[in-house]
């Protein structure tokens, strides 16, 4: 949960706003794994709720398409999204709403943003060498022991045939 306090903009005019820094460690927001989020947000009362926008650098564990290891990927969060006010009903558009008492959750919003952050294939270094494709082995770790034995698809045995002709050649 990520909770903020917003009851001075229940009743406040439109156009009120207020800024909040975040400074916050490891949490989990759902299926997420944050390991960190920091920045600002900015709150400005609007007439038909809170508008909430700003950006905020996390880091999102995830896993490597090419090695399948789990690591926490770096995220920019570039949030801007309304909150609806006490009463109005959570809709998918505006999933997040304040409670009476003037506290609201930003963990819904700020999971799905991070989630539309995440890259869609990422890679934990630029210079990973992902799994062998025999034994699916992590080749960052080592050297692949399974040898050469690399299956060859019958359709292009034919070049092997070829290639041999030209090296007896």
């Amino acid at each position: 949960m990520i909770k903020v306090n917003l009851s001075e903009f229940i009743h406040a005019k439109p156009g009120s706003r207020e800024t909040i820094a975040f400074d916050i460690g490891n949490t989990i927001i759902d299926d997420l794994d944050l390991g960190f989020l920091k920045g600002k947000l900015h709150f400005t009362r609007v007439a038909y709720g809170i508008l909430v926008e700003g950006q905020l650098d996390a880091s999102v564990k995830t896993e490597c398409t090419r090695c399948l290891t789990p690591f926490y990927a770096p995220v920019v969060i570039e949030l801007e999204d309304t909150i609806s006010l006490p009463g109005a009903d959570l809709t998918p558009e505006r999933p997040v709403r304040v409670a009476e008492d003037g506290w609201t959750d930003l963990a819904p919003l700020i999971g799905e943003y991070a989630w539309l952050g995440l890259p869609v294939k990422p890679i934990c270094s630029p210079d990973c060498k992902g799994i062998c494709p025999n034994c699916g082995g992590n080749i960052n770790l080592g050297e692949c022991t399974c040898g050469d034995t690399t299956p060859v698809d019958p359709r292009w045995e034919v070049l092997r045939t070829l290639v041999e002709k030209t090296d007896r050649s």
